[in-house]
């Protein structure tokens, strides 16, 4: 399991180009994100096409060249392998097929999510990361979490829906208080006190050119995003705390 950038070419590790020279093949996200990560520290291998949709059939493929005394290599695009990509269940399908017969290693890296809380400016000794936000099902129970979350939420958001998710969590922040103060109780000495997310960290672009960070309310931060277009490119991982 390799790590690889998450942008800046200059954070693969020694280790990590080491074993991608070694191994007989390297399981790949996107052939051509890799090639030219491969490229660049003039590595030759070949590769295997591995992401989110493949089948079965790649599956026993890949547990055949195991099976067969070969050294593999899964990468993603960019970040540590296992984190919101098919990856741990690859490991899953190798411990139960071959137990400790297989040897499986982690040669850290770059990640987006500990990138971006170590310059969020949020106390992480404690957090939650929770990947991507579902498109639809279960989208309001996921925006639910986040807000009413004990420790600060990491999540991932696409360039297209960075925004809405922004819009979206100002609005379950405004449900929740309104549903808040509808049912409580004036007898109480300490009533609960309303939601208000303050401490908010949007990361674009990590370790890249344009590398952007966003800090404050909601409302600041989607008015920056809308009102310069070239701010909604790229990557984002947003950092919510309390």
């Amino acid at each position: 399991m390799v790590a690889t950038p998450i942008g800046n070419l200059e954070d693969m590790t020694m280790r990590a180009i080491r074993i991608l020279a070694e191994v007989d093949y390297i399981l790949c996200e996107d052939t051509r994100v890799t090639k030219h990560l491969l490229d660049h520290y003039k590595i030759d291998k070949p590769l295997i096409s591995y992401h989110q949709h493949s089948n079965l059939h790649k599956n026993e493929e890949i547990l055949g060249y195991l099976a067969a005394d070969k050294n593999l290599a899964l990468v993603t695009d960019a970040g540590t392998p296992g984190i919101s990509d098919p990856g741990g269940k690859l490991v899953e399908l190798v411990v139960e097929k071959f137990g400790d017969d297989v040897k499986i290693e982690s040669v850290p890296g770059a990640s987006a999510v500990t990138a971006a809380l170590s310059i969020s400016g949020i106390a992480a000794d404690k957090f939650v990361f929770l990947g991507f936000p579902p498109h639809k099902k279960g989208r309001q129970t996921f925006l639910r979490r986040v807000i009413e979350s004990e420790y600060p939420v990491v999540v991932y958001e696409s360039k297209y829906r960075i925004i809405k998710f922004l819009e979206e969590l100002e609005k379950a922040v405004a449900d929740h208080n309104l549903e808040l103060e509808a049912n409580v109780d004036k007898k109480m000495k300490e009533p609960p006190k309303p939601l208000k997310l303050t401490s908010v960290v949007v990361c674009r672009e990590l370790s890249k050119m344009f590398e952007t960070v966003y800090r404050g309310e909601t409302t600041s931060i989607i008015d920056k995003l809308k009102n310069d277009p070239n701010a909604q490119k790229g990557e984002f991982v947003v950092i919510v705390g309390k």
